[in-house]
């Protein structure tokens, strides 16, 4: 049996990650994320011996004829693709080509998105199931129940054509000991390079799951809320396979969280050091799951860099949005690290609810303030599922053909356009990345062979900011 699992092209031929929470275009100083979920199930259906293809389209530049000539080479059984919410159109429409080229294949995709609205999906006739919530388990419980969709938890689907949509009970999430070590033979690796170093790196996740209710974030739709620790020698052995395997010693460690238990990320860390494995990684945090003992042990471990959300410099806004943090936690964590000779990316995002021009100049200010190496400035995206976008529906902040996304402003908060947010973000990327101190840090962080690479989207990026 053939399975085909693709992350497909995105419209006009640009990057695009769709994995879990991140649903976006790779901007400048970002990179096109390794499709996790997709390698992870293409790891559970090689245990099942299954014959996986698994397809990056946008990490190798490959557009919609490649894909349309690897449906008619292959001949899958099976075709799974991930999908987005700024490029949901576009992904689930790829169903008639599916159709096209493999008229017998059984179609399914995965994402935050469909997980809320299989509906809105399956309103493709080409398209035979959505797969709800985390994947990967799912994803195998279907290719073993060819003969039918009633059997598979977690799957929605349309019961004929032209028939009837059905949502079969949840799925139970995989046990934290069940979760493979994610299997990429078959994609070019080339194609994920760390931004600044030019080095190919991969992701590994040994945390899934979030406690926490920031309105703006989908992360529960897709991992849930409970915490799932996977055992820290499987992790180590993981990346000690990459580093074999394919040569990569460069990492991003995924999670919703990854310091939300201080204990087991101090535990896994001691095992990455006792192990002598030679390894480089990025992580998120947090601003209040951190301390000294826990980054310096991260550090020793071969932590180089961290993300944290900060997402605004108003108490206000932090408050309204759920998000659990003050201003001054942010500006502790950042100083911590940098202190501590840890590189930091800080994250930041404008029209949030309770936004003003006052409060979006308090976050600037804040980001200018910080020893920041990289800033991102997002604007709110009202995703569907969360609280966020429930609020914005309730207090008509939404037209009803928006489509949420974190490059581009939907939301017409009271006495904020989404044109002003989106006019102030390029303000602050101009005030941020236009100054010697942060031209200085980015220098100090590029390596030679990476430099020519970046110097396309860096003017593309220019060009953008006016």
């Amino acid at each position: 049996m053939k399975i085909l699992l693709f992350n497909p092209p995105a419209p006009d031929g640009r990057a695009y990650t769709r994995e879990g929470r991140c649903t976006q275009e790779a901007g400048v100083w970002g990179t096109q994320w390794p499709p996790l979920s997709l390698a992870t199930a293409a790891a559970l259906l090689r245990q099942d011996g299954r014959q996986v293809t698994l397809r990056d389209y946008p990490a190798a530049g490959r557009d919609l004829r490649a894909l349309a000539e690897d449906l008619r080479g292959l001949q899958p059984a099976f075709a799974i693709w991930s999908t987005g919410t700024p490029t949901l159109r576009h992904d689930i429409a790829l169903a008639r080509l599916v159709r096209k080229e493999v008229p017998a294949a059984v179609t399914a995709v995965l994402g935050t998105h469909v997980t809320v609205r299989p509906e809105e999906a399956l309103a493709e006739p080409a398209l035979g199931a959505v797969i709800r919530g985390e994947p990967e388990g799912i994803i195998r419980e279907l290719c073993r129940h060819d003969s039918g969709f009633g059997q598979v938890a977690g799957l929605s689907w349309r019961e004929g054509p032209g028939g009837q949509i059905r949502h079969n009970p949840d799925a139970v999430p995989l046990a934290p000991e069940a979760i493979p070590a994610a299997d990429w033979e078959g994609l070019d690796l080339d194609g994920y390079r760390l931004p600044l170093k030019g080095r190919r790196f991969l992701i590994v996740a040994p945390v899934r799951g979030c406690p926490w209710r920031c309105t703006f974030c989908t992360a529960p739709l897709y991992y849930g809320s409970r915490l799932r620790r996977r055992p820290a020698a499987a992790v180590v052995a993981e990346m000690a396979a990459n580093a074999e395997r394919f040569g990569v010693r460069e990492f991003f460690i995924w999670a919703d969280t990854f310091t939300a238990d201080r204990q087991y990320v101090r535990e896994l860390c001691r095992a990455i050091v006792a192990s002598g494995l030679r390894v480089s990684w990025t992580c998120n945090s947090r601003v209040d799951t951190i301390d000294e003992e826990t980054l310096r042990l991260m550090k020793a471990a071969g932590l180089w860099m961290i993300s944290y959300g900060l997402e605004s410099g108003s108490d206000a806004v932090l408050a309204a949005s759920r998000k659990g943090i003050t201003a001054a936690q942010s500006a502790a964590a950042v100083t911590l690290a940098h202190r501590l000779g840890i590189r930091v990316a800080g994250h930041f995002m404008f029209g949030l609810p309770g936004e003003t021009e006052g409060t979006m100049a308090e976050t600037l200010a804040l980001a200018l303030a910080l020893p920041i190496d990289i800033a991102q400035f997002y604007v709110a995206a009202p995703f569907p599922g969360t609280a966020l976008e429930d609020e914005a529906r309730g207090k008509g902040w939404l037209r009803d053909a928006a489509v949420a996304s974190q490059s581009s402003a939907v939301m017409e908060l009271p006495g904020l356009s989404p044109a002003r947010v989106e006019a102030f973000r390029r303000h602050a990327y101009r005030r941020f990345y236009l100054r010697p101190r942060a031209a200085a840090r980015l220098l100090a962080m590029a390596e030679p062979a990476a430099v020519a690479h970046l110097l396309s989207p860096v003017r593309r990026f220019l060009r953008w900011l006016g």
